[in-house]
């Protein structure tokens, strides 16, 4: 029993170094697939977009500021929740913006797009399980993996809608939020 014991945690220690090292690679590889696969000639087609999800990450982390619903563990490399935030935000979910509306399939068929849309869905979801069992990232408050499923589903039909409809993503944007704010009993009233 002990044997096992010490086994699951050797293997924990070695799955945490092992994504902790990958939470600084990561966005190497980002920035290196957008020098690569993004539309470089026609990047302020797609400026606003990845300021739109900046402004949304950067606004949900400060309504969950004190609530929060998620939290990025610190690790060896990174000392805390807000670094791997600016790490995540800036240098992970903005190249993935270019990228995913660099190659989006515009002029393709609905059933194509969406399938385009699943895939990142999936990708996401899946990079975030890893973090998840490495213990990088925690949940609280009701907050599971099926709600983060949920978030990347409407975040990357949302910045579809932005790239078209700015307004539309930003109503469909506060209306997300808003409802988080009611369904997680998010306190206002402590907030700074």
């Amino acid at each position: 029993m002990k044997k096992r014991l010490m086994a699951v945690t050797v293997g924990d220690v070695m799955l945490h170094t092992f994504a902790s090292f990958l939470r600084l690679v990561i966005p190497f590889l980002y920035l290196l697939a957008a020098w690569r696969f993004g539309d470089w000639k026609n990047w302020r087609k797609y400026y606003s977009s990845i300021l739109f999800l900046i402004s949304v990450d950067f606004g949900m982390s400060l309504l969950t500021y004190n609530f929060s619903l998620w939290t990025f563990q610190k690790s060896f490399l990174v000392p805390n929740h807000t670094i791997t935030d600016f790490l995540i935000t800036f240098f992970v979910l903005s190249p993935m913006v270019f990228i995913f509306l660099s190659k989006y399939p515009f002029n393709s068929s609905m059933i194509w797009q969406i399938v385009y849309g699943a895939v990142w869905v999936i990708f996401s979801t899946f990079m975030e399980s890893f973090f998840k069992a490495a213990e990088l990232i925690t949940y609280h408050h009701g907050w599971n993996l099926l709600w983060s499923i949920l978030v990347w589903m409407f975040m990357y039909f949302g910045l579809r809608v932005h790239f078209s409809k700015p307004f539309w993503a930003w109503l469909l944007c506060f209306a997300c939020v808003f409802f988080i704010k009611i369904y997680f009993h998010i306190p206002i009233r402590n907030m700074k």
